[in-house]
């Protein structure tokens, strides 16, 4: 399995593993959902804010 291959399969199971763990307020696990939004951020490589309070998403956003 080449790197590719390894870094893609990480992500599928990254960005799968998040979506689980979304949902609307009532339903959302959000222990899991920090700790997969954390597993992909360190993936895509997503600094910290300066105050270390999450990790900014928002620098990669599309444009509205």
């Amino acid at each position: 399995m080449t790197e590719l291959q390894k870094l893609r399969k990480q992500l599928r199971e990254a960005v799968a593993n998040y979506m689980r763990s979304e949902g609307c307020s009532c339903c959302r696990d959000s222990d899991q959902h920090e700790r997969n939004k954390e597993v992909l951020a360190k993936l895509l490589n997503v600094p910290k804010y300066e105050d270390g309070s999450g990790y900014d998403f928002s620098k990669y956003r599309s444009e509205k």
